[in-house]
C-alpha cells in the first residue's frame, strides 16, 4: 500500500500529473506528447482506434508508453481503452471483439458476461492495456437514447446488475481494472453528451433504478467508476454536471455508497463540458469534486494547461491538498496492484480458443423478434444502410456495408440504402426490387431514422426479413407480416453468424433483454 509519506516525496507537479489521462492522434507517440510527459508529468494514457494498427504495433506502443512514464514520472502508467465489445471497440481486427452488452444479455446466460470479460481482459493484458472503460452499467430506460442503447445490458436494474456483475468479475479476474459507467446513470436521456448537456429530471426515488447497478458494482468490488456529464437537479442543486459535482462524486458515490476505488471523468473534451464550462476548468472542478483521474482524451496541450490550472487551484485553496494526496496514494496503489498480475503472451490474442469462444457467444445472442413466415430463395436481394456514425463513441462509417457484404457472400444483388431515405428514394428502391423473390433488409438505428422503417414496411406481405443491426428498438415499428431479427451489432464475426443463420446452419435462440412497448409508429 502506498502511504502519504510516499506521496510526500513527490513534487507538486509529479503528484498532479498522476491525475491526468491524455491521448494522442496517431499510432505512435509524438514529440508533443513526450514533452508533456517529461515537463508536466502526465502519467496516464487513453488509447483509441486511431492509435492501433495491429496487435504487434499495440504491444510495442504500450511498452514504449510505460518506458516513457517510468523514466519521466517514476511510476507505471494506467493505460485505458473503451473496449466494451460489439460496436464500441478500439482494438484492431487481429484481436478478439466480443459481443456488446445487450447482445450478451440476450443470450440469457450471465456466465457469458464473465467469459466475455475474462477473454477481453486476457487480451488487453497481453497487449499492455490495464484499464478497460467498461462495462456500461446504465439502465437504458429511454428507447430514444442515442448514445447508450445496445451498450446497456437492459432496461431494468435487475437485468443490468445480473450481467454487469459478471462482466466486472471477468475483467478484474483477468488483471484489468473494470470501470462502471456512466455515474450516476446515462440511460434516461435522449441526448448525447458528446454534443449536448443533458438534464435528467425526476426526484431521488425516480433515480434509484439507475443508481442500483452502481450500488451493486461498488458492493461487488468494482475497481473504478466513470462519471457522466449530465445535470441531475435532484442530486445537485447547482447547474453543474455530475463530473463537476461534489455532492454527487464525494457525497453520493464516496460517502453514501462507500466507494473506495478510482473515479475517472468521462472525456472532458466532450461538448457537455468543453462548450459549457471549458475543459481546463472542468478538470479543476472535477478534482475539487473528488474525482481521481481527469480524462482529456485528444489534445495533450489541453492536458498541459489543466496541470498548470490544477496547481494554481491548489495554491488558491480551491483543491484541498491533503485530499489530493490521499487520491494520489490511491492511484499509486492501483498501479502497484496491476503490476502484480502476470502478463499473458501475445499469442493469446485472437487465438483459436478465443475465436471459438467468441463465435459461440455471438451465435447465442441472435434473437428472432417476430417469427413471421420467411423462406430464403437462391438469389435474395439485400437492402440496407451503411454503418454510419451514430455517436462520437462509435466507430465511423464502414464501407463494408451489410447489403454489399451479404450480396457478395450470396452472389446476389444488393442496394445500399440512404441513412434516412425520403419518399422518392424509397419508391426508387422498391421499383428496383420489384422482381425479387426474397428481400433481406437491414436497419441501423431506424427508430431514430424513420425513413428506414418506412422502406422496410413497403415490403410487408412479400417474402421479407428485417435485421436490426444495432438497436432492436427498430423492430417495434416493423410490420408484423415481416420476420424480424435482432443482432445488436454488425461486426466481422456477426457477419459470419448471420450468413449461417440465413443458410439454416443453426437456429437463433436469443431472447430480447428489453421491452419494445414504448415505441410507436
Amino acid at each position: 500500500m502506498s502511504t502519504i509519506t510516499d506521496v510526500e516525496r513527490m513534487s507538486l507537479r509529479e503528484m498532479v500529473g498522476q491525475h491526468l489521462v491524455c491521448g494522442f492522434a496517431k499510432p505512435q507517440l509524438d514529440d508533443q506528447f513526450r514533452e508533456a510527459v517529461r515537463a508536466h508529468k502526465i502519467a496516464n494514457v487513453i488509447l483509441f482506434a486511431h492509435n492501433i494498427e495491429s496487435k504487434e504495433q499495440l504491444y510495442a506502443l504500450t511498452a514504449e508508453i510505460q518506458a516513457l512514464v517510468k523514466a519521466e514520472c517514476n511510476t507505471t502508467a494506467l493505460i485505458g481503452i473503451d473496449q466494451e465489445g460489439g460496436m464500441i471497440t478500439r482494438l484492431s481486427p487481429d484481436c478478439t471483439n466480443v459481443p456488446g452488452a445487450m447482445a450478451i444479455a440476450a443470450s440469457g446466460n450471465p456466465k457469458n458476461a464473465y467469459d466475455a470479460g475474462f477473454l477481453t481482459a486476457t487480451e488487453l493484458r497481453a497487449l499492455g492495456v490495464n484499464v478497460d472503460f467498461a462495462p456500461s452499467v446504465d439502465v437504458n430506460s429511454n428507447a430514444n437514447n442515442p448514445v447508450i442503447g445496445v451498450r446497456s445490458y437492459g432496461d431494468t436494474a435487475k437485468t443490468v446488475i445480473t450481467y454487469t456483475s459478471q462482466m466486472i468479475k471477468g475483467l478484474q479476474t483477468g488483471g484489468v481494472v473494470a470501470t462502471a459507467k456512466h455515474f450516476p446513470g446515462h440511460g434516461d436521456t435522449h441526448l448525447d453528451t458528446h454534443v449536448a448537456l443533458p438534464v435528467v429530471e425526476g426526484d431521488r426515488a425516480h433515480l434509484e433504478e439507475h443508481l442500483a447497478p452502481f450500488k451493486a458494482a461498488v458492493e461487488g468490488g468494482v475497481q473504478a467508476v466513470m462519471s457522466s456529464h449530465i445535470l441531475f437537479p435532484a442530486l445537485e442543486k447547482d447547474a453543474v454536471p455530475a463530473t463537476m459535482s461534489r455532492a454527487i462524486i464525494t457525497g453520493l458515490l464516496k460517502e453514501e455508497m462507500g466507494f473506495k476505488g478510482l473515479v475517472f471523468t468521462d472525456c472532458l473534451e466532450m461538448d457537455a463540458i468543453a462548450r459549457h464550462y471549458g475543459t481546463v476548468e472542468g478538470a479543476v472542478a472535477a478534482l475539487a469534486a473528488g474525482i481521481d483521474l481527469a480524462c482529456i482524451s485528444h489534445h495533450v496541450e489541453i492536458g498541459v494547461a489543466a496541470v498548470e490550472a490544477i496547481e494554481a487551484a491548489i495554491e488558491e485553496g480551491r483543491i484541498d491538498l491533503d485530499e489530493l494526496k490521499a487520491s494520489t496514494a490511491k492511484i499509486l496503489d492501483a498501479k502497484a496492484m496491476l503490476e502484480g498480475f502476470e502478463r499473458p503472451p501475445l499469442s493469446v490474442v485472437d487465438s483459436p480458443v478465443h475465436r471459438a469462444l467468441n463465435l459461440r457467444l455471438h451465435q447465442e445472442t441472435i434473437t428472432v423478434v417476430n417469427d413471421a413466415p420467411f423462406t430464403l430463395t437462391d438469389r435474395p436481394l439485400f437492402i440496407g444502410p451503411r454503418l454510419f456514425r451514430t455517436t462520437n463513441t462509435a466507430k465511423g462509417a464502414d464501407e463494408t456495408t451489410f447489403s454489399r457484404l451479404m450480396g457478395e457472400r450470396f452472389d446476389s444483388p444488393y442496394i445500399i440504402s440512404p441513412d434516412n431515405p425520403v419518399e422518392s428514394e424509397i419508391e426508387e428502391i422498391v421499383a428496383q426490387a420489384k422482381d425479387a423473390t426474397t428481400v433481406v433488409l437491414a436497419t441501423y438505428n431506424g427508430h431514430l431514422n424513420r425513413g428506414q422503417i418506412d422502406l422496410v414496411n413497403r415490403f410487408a406481405g412479400s417474402n421479407a426479413l428485417c435485421i436490426a443491426l444495432r438497436n432492436p428498438y427498430d423492430l417495434a415499428l416493423v410490420d408484423t407480416r415481416i420476420r424480424t431479427v435482432a443482432c445488436y451489432s454488425f461486426t466481422a464475426v456477426m457477419a459470419d453468424v448471420l450468413e449461417r443463420l440465413l443458410t439454416g446452419e443453426y437456429s437463433a435462440e436469443g431472447k430480447l433483454p428489453i421491452g419494445l412497448g414504448g415505441l410507436h409508429a
